[in-house]
């Protein structure tokens, strides 16, 4: 369980861009997972701040609570990282 709660901690301050167009890309200022009792599931809750300052929540179901799970999952399937702004917005240009 550790291992992924550091690479969360890895993941904060970096700029995301997700392959689902629906989710809103970002920097990210928040990440954990959490049994959902409602939902009968384990999500990922990601808290995004746009370029224009908004900040959203993002809720992404996930399948299991396993270590590799999450690093399969953080590996590339979400999105990509990129270190700076000026990285994510060359990026967000050109998809």
């Amino acid at each position: 369980m550790s291992i992924y709660h550091s690479l969360f901690d890895l993941m904060l301050g970096k700029w995301i861009l997700f392959n689902n167009k629906d989710y809103p890309s970002g920097k990210i200022l928040q990440i954990k997972a959490a049994w959902i009792d409602y939902l009968n599931t384990y999500q990922l809750s990601v808290t995004i701040e746009q370029i224009e300052q908004n900040t959203i929540i993002v809720r992404i179901p996930l399948e299991n609570n396993d270590e590799d799970y999450y690093i399969k999952l953080l590996r590339g399937s979400l999105g990509v990282l990129f270190d700076s702004k000026e990285e994510f917005e060359e990026n967000l240009v050109c998809n």
